[in-house]
């Protein structure tokens, strides 16, 4: 005689087939749960098409048996995803709610070609004159490295929070693995970090900028990676000669 645990294990097993046996029915032959409308939100560069082909759903789709995990793994397989969310709305509708990367600056691939690279450093496609072109230029055989790669994106998100020195006025970021990272800027500064210890130097720059600027100075250079002290060299203010003859 057959054991109370097998009896119950068959049970559950007769049962479980009887549920997907009636679900399938019901989608299947009745059109009851299927996918009538995809809503598709908070996508701006990533086409409708594209989202929908990633899902894999269809009119007609069985709204039981698409797992939500795994059409979202399917959606942020594209590098402009940043994050996504599905949703099922019974009987017929499914919400897909996206976040995109944003461009953070960009860099050269290994066959020259302007990529662009999002804030944590996550490769997103090739540069376009659509998506534009004037973001900050990284660029060094120190791109390789991790972590001089990770000091580098620090310096630009402390720039987009800066006063002194912004964001839109950096031009470039060279990473070279011996003598670390250099600013280079729209008007032709240069600023030398080495490596490490980024948030303290970067405060240090913006404490030079600002002091020069209150004595209506201009620097062309900065040096900083020394510990306690800094480099600098600044444009002297040209004198009108005809001014001073007055």
């Amino acid at each position: 005689m057959p054991s109370r645990g097998i009896v119950f294990g068959i049970s559950v097993f007769i049962f479980t087939v009887l549920i997907l046996a009636s679900a399938a029915y019901i989608t299947y032959r009745l059109g009851i749960f299927t996918v009538d409308e995809v809503i598709i939100e908070g996508n701006r560069r990533v086409g409708t098409t594209e989202i929908m082909k990633r899902a894999g759903l269809r009119h007609g789709s069985s709204l039981i048996f698409f797992s939500e995990e795994k059409v979202e793994k399917q959606i942020l397989k594209n590098p402009w995803i940043r994050s996504v969310t599905v949703l099922k709305e019974y009987p017929d509708r499914v919400f897909i709610n996206v976040k995109e990367e944003q461009v953070y600056c960009m860099v050269l691939s290994e066959d020259g070609i302007p990529t662009y690279l999002s804030e944590t450093g996550k490769i997103l496609g090739e540069g376009n004159f659509e998506l534009g072109l004037d973001f900050p230029l990284l660029i060094g055989d120190g791109i390789k490295d991790a972590a001089l790669l990770s000091q580098a994106l620090q310096i630009l998100e402390l720039s987009s929070k800066s006063i002194i020195l912004s964001w839109d006025q950096v031009s470039e970021v060279h990473i070279d693995p011996m003598y670390g990272i250099s600013v280079f800027t729209t008007d032709n500064r240069s600023i030398d970090f080495d490596q490490g210890d980024i948030a303290r130097k970067w405060r240090k720059v913006e404490r030079i900028i600002d002091h020069l600027r209150s004595l209506g100075l201009h620097e062309s250079y900065i040096n900083i990676s020394y510990d306690k002290m800094g480099v600098v060299s600044f444009e002297v203010p040209s004198v009108d000669k005809d001014a001073g003859d007055g």
